[in-house]
């Protein structure tokens, strides 16, 4: 029973810790776009998670082995995602930039803004070739300016926050150096992936270590489970399973934290504000 109080009492100090670092950091202000709910994601990954959740249980008969078992299965394809994230954020900035040395050699042909999208759009590289086509569409439609902010929302990429905003400008007051300030955001972006994947290349002995010591940890118990179950049996108890419960809260903090230092970190985007009004007035 003492046993048991210590260990309550060590998680209540451990939650109590956590609000006061939290309060000291504060509060970080969030986007408030609304991003859009995929449900055949939910609804694969809310299976994996309850099968992997009734088959810990089931396996081990302990139902704090269920939970972990259902938190790694609900872990395990953010880890897998991370780096397909990263892939297709440096793949976009990449087309960006060649979109816009396509527009500034187009312009300096003497194309106007309208002629230089539609002969573009053709050409477009594969990232973003659907939308910089609809913005060829709707640029003879409707004001060219409407349609660059569509575009922007579309993408909602830094960089091709850049090259609207400058589009914008020289539609609306006929900028004269266009063809320059494309020139130099097509190398910020350029320059921007060469720095992620610097940063990816120095994270990467980072990644594989943690993933083989997370691999590494997950086989050990399960060999003991199966292989000497007197060595697991303390576990049985309540107290066991508290226990177990306090283990696989520091690992699933351990492997939360790997995920959200896989994330890309993109800077801040110009035209953000945009896509929020477009989201208060629907």
């Amino acid at each position: 029973m003492r046993t048991l109080a210590g260990a309550v009492t060590g998680l209540l100090f451990a939650a109590g810790l956590w609000i006061v670092i939290a309060g000291f950091r504060g509060v970080t202000q969030r986007s408030t776009v609304r991003r859009p709910i995929s449900w055949d994601q939910l609804w694969w990954r809310g299976g994996l998670v309850v099968a992997a959740a009734a088959a810990g249980w089931a396996l081990t008969g302990w139902p704090a082995a269920g939970v972990l078992a259902g938190g790694a299965a609900a872990v395990a394809p953010l880890l897998s995602g991370t780096r397909r994230r990263r892939d297709e954020l440096n793949a976009k900035s990449e087309a960006l930039a060649s979109w816009a040395e396509m527009l500034r050699d187009t312009i300096t042909a003497h194309a106007g803004l309208r002629e230089a999208i539609a002969l573009t759009a053709r050409v477009a590289p594969a990232p973003i070739r659907k939308e910089v086509q609809l913005l060829a569409v709707r640029a003879e439609r409707e004001s060219l300016t409407s349609a660059l902010r569509r575009f922007a929302v579309e993408v909602a990429d830094p960089v091709a926050d850049l090259i609207v905003a400058s589009l914008v400008i020289a539609a609306e007051r006929q900028a004269q150096r266009l063809a320059e300030l494309l020139t130099q955001i097509a190398g910020s972006a350029r320059d921007q992936s060469a720095m992620r994947l610097r940063v990816e290349t120095g994270r990467a002995r980072t990644y594989a270590s943690s993933r083989a010591l997370v691999a590494i940890t997950f086989g050990l118990a399960v060999i003991l489970l199966v292989f000497s179950p007197t060595f697991m049996s303390p576990y049985d108890s309540a107290t066991g399973q508290i226990v177990l419960m306090a283990i696989g809260a520091l690992f699933a903090g351990a492997l939360w934290s790997l995920v959200q230092l896989g994330r890309p970190v993109t800077p801040p985007r110009l035209l953000a504000g945009i896509e929020d009004e477009r989201v208060g007035r629907s």
